[in-house]
């Protein structure tokens, strides 16, 4: 279970404020994060079988994260293409789409792994915690399309809040006992 702790850690790790912030840095960390959640899944899998579903979730945002990081690492990033024609701007439409899915998915991830989860100890809290993350994040996301800034950064700093709440909720709840 530390193993997926640590993954979140990661997971979560920002450089900055900006809803917009995923660059070589942000994918770096997804990456470092999903991989440790990886064996963090695959070891509790012995153990408890429902566990497992997530796996693939966690596969699929490993190779989200090392596409988008070469895409930023050879200037491609959809963020930062030109839309000068139809096809470049299809391109970055359906790359920010892409962006957002996978920013978003972090947070079923770790709805299936509470679903997952055998201990019954204060999930109702992580749950809690979680939908408020979810409604910040959309929150953060609708601000950032329509370039409210100052709104952005507020509610990326209250989100950053929340996870470091949650983070210390899932530490208490699962790590004081295994699964």
């Amino acid at each position: 279970m530390i193993n997926i702790f640590i993954g979140l850690i990661f997971v979560f790790f920002k450089t900055n404020l900006s809803f917009w912030d995923i660059g070589v840095t942000y994918y770096l960390t997804n990456i470092i994060g999903y991989l440790t959640m990886y064996f963090g899944i695959q070891e509790l899998g012995r153990t408890n079988q429902r566990l497992l579903k997530v796996k693939p979730y966690v596969i699929i945002m490993v190779i989200h994260s090392i596409i988008f990081l070469l895409l930023n690492i050879t200037d491609h990033s959809p963020l930062t293409m030109g839309m000068s024609t139809m096809l470049e701007t299809i391109i970055v439409f359906v790359g920010v789409v892409f962006i957002v899915i996978g920013m978003f998915m972090v947070f079923v991830i770790i709805f299936e792994l509470m679903d997952a989860s055998t201990s019954n100890i204060n999930k109702k809290l992580l749950y809690n915690l979680v939908n408020i993350m979810l409604l910040l994040f959309i929150l953060a996301g609708l601000s950032a399309i329509f370039n409210f800034t100052m709104l952005v950064t507020t509610i990326m700093g209250t989100l950053l809040l929340v996870e470091v709440l949650f983070l210390i909720s899932y530490y208490h709840v699962f790590l004081g006992e295994n699964i």
